[in-house]
């Protein structure tokens, strides 16, 4: 089966502004998420935003010129499948999924990897509002 080209490169001016992804380690480390007021929440959020960044810099990722985010921002997993048991095209999601740091259970992977695709999807600014939208009701 051939390898699918990699989602384009080019950003949308909402994507490319500062704050809608982290891009660096230190950008995912300083996050305050500090609204989704619960300790496991914001350590497995910032485990997979980690992941990400860690992915998008393996080498077999450089060389094919794939950005992660805009990747996720594009892909959504079968729907018999969900993340859990969904590799992606050219095994992305696992290699997002290998990054992790924190010891997921298949629940906790499937939680980091919903809020992944909300916040690839839609930026880290809706996913704040979600939450707190969430919440408040």
């Amino acid at each position: 089966m051939p390898i699918p080209p990699p989602p384009t490169l080019r950003l949308t001016p909402e994507q490319a502004a500062p704050g809608y992804w982290p891009i660096t380690l230190a950008d995912a480390n300083a996050l305050d998420l500090s609204y989704m007021n619960d300790s496991w929440c914001t350590d497995n959020l910032r485990d997979g935003l980690c992941a990400v960044i860690r992915a998008n810099a393996l080498p077999n990722i450089q060389v094919r010129e794939i950005n992660v985010w805009k990747y996720l921002s594009e892909y959504s997993p079968p729907e018999s499948h969900g993340f859990m048991f969904s590799a992606g095209d050219s095994n992305i999601v696992s290699q997002v999924q290998d990054q992790m740091e924190i010891g997921h259970s298949g629940c906790s992977m499937g939680w980091t990897m919903r809020n992944i695709e909300v916040i690839a999807k839609n930026g880290l600014p809706a996913h704040r509002e979600m939450f707190l939208n969430r919440r408040n009701k």
